[in-house]
């Protein structure tokens, strides 16, 4: 990696911030991707790549509820005949992103990213009462939807 910067020009907490948001992404997206493949090994190494980057396990459960949110409304949108550049219009990503996505969400059924979405929320209400540590109730989520 190689960085050209000109004299004077500086590098904010924004330009790292953007980045480091945009790696993150990535690994949920890779992580989602284990998972639809039923990849459960490369899954869980991606979860704890994550946690030895210090990301917190809430935060995590949060971009994979994301994940499988907007996966349900890409295959949702496109079960109404949508292609993928309005899709992407309606979801609030590029068209070229898009696409990925409705890759990847051709991989569940409906029923399973609905199922996903509420698994997701319930850890969530899990972790915030106590009920079960945040670390394996994310651990159990990805084993849960990676199981073959």
């Amino acid at each position: 990696l190689t960085c050209d910067i000109s004299a004077g020009a500086t590098i904010t907490e924004a330009d790292i911030e953007e980045i480091c948001t945009k790696r993150l992404s990535s690994h949920i997206f890779d992580m989602v991707n284990a998972i639809a493949d039923k990849k459960q090994k490369q899954a869980l190494e991606l979860y704890y790549e994550l946690l030895a980057l210090k990301e917190p396990p809430m935060r995590i459960l949060f971009l994979i509820a994301r994940q499988f949110n907007l996966l349900l409304q890409v295959k949702e949108l496109g079960g109404k005949g949508y292609q993928n550049k309005a899709i992407g219009e309606k979801v609030g990503l590029p068209g070229f992103i898009a696409g990925k996505y409705v890759t990847q969400a051709s991989r569940f059924q409906r029923e399973e990213l609905r199922d996903a979405v509420e698994a997701c929320v319930a850890a969530e209400e899990a972790i915030k009462t106590g009920k079960m540590n945040d670390n394996m109730s994310v651990e159990l989520l990805i084993i849960k939807y990676s199981t073959k």
